[in-house]
C-alpha cells in the first residue's frame, strides 16, 4: 500500500515506515545503477516492506524492522511451479552467486526466498548504510535470479 497524495500515515510506526521508504525512493533515484535496474516508486509504502518486479514471476521484495535492526532483501514467487523450480534445481547455485545462504518458505500459493542484514539504524534516521545494504543486495539478488535461472 502505497500513500497517495490525498492519504497519510496514522500510526507512529506507519509515519516511521514511510519517512524511511521516501528516503530510500529518493535516494535510489540518484543511484544510476539501481535506476537502471529498477523502477523507483512513485509514492513511499507505510508498511515495512517495498516490491520490485522483475519479470514473471519474480518480485525483489526490500524490507526492514526497526525493533531488530535487520534488513531483508528477496525474491518473492508468484506460484509454485517457480519456486519449486528454483528451491529444489537451482538452490545451491543461487546461493553460490550470492555467497549466501537464504531463507527459503512454501506457503500454499507462493514462495519466497529472503536474505537477512543488519544495519545500524532506527526509527529516527541515520538511513544511509541501510540504503546502501538494501540497494547492493537488491542488485545481487536480481542478478542471481533472473541470469541463467530456468523455470
Amino acid at each position: 500500500m502505497s500513500v497517495l497524495q490525498n492519504h497519510q500515515p496514522e500510526t507512529p510506526l506507519q509515519k516511521a515506515y514511510w519517512g524511511f521508504w521516501k528516503g530510500f525512493n529518493d535516494y535510489t533515484r540518484l543511484d544510476v545503477a539501481f535506476s537502471r535496474q529498477f523502477k523507483v516508486h512513485p509514492y513511499p509504502a507505510i508498511r515495512s516492506y517495498q516490491d520490485y518486479s522483475i519479470g514473471y514471476p519474480f518480485h525483489i521484495v526490500a524490507g526492514i524492522n526497526f525493533q531488530r535492526f535487520e534488513i531483508r532483501v528477496g525474491v518473492y514467487f508468484g506460484n509454485l511451479v517457480a519456486y519449486d523450480s528454483c528451491h529444489d534445481w537451482q538452490r545451491h547455485w543461487i546461493e553460490s552467486r550470492l555467497n549466501r545462504h537464504l531463507t527459503w518458505t512454501r506457503h500454499h500459493t507462493k514462495g519466497s526466498a529472503y536474505a537477512f542484514y543488519s544495519a545500524n539504524f532506527n526509527k529516527n534516521g541515520n538511513w544511509v548504510n541501510a540504503y546502501r545494504v538494501m540497494i547492493t543486495n537488491m542488485l545481487k539478488m536480481k542478478e542471481a535470479f533472473t541470469a541463467d535461472v530456468k523455470l
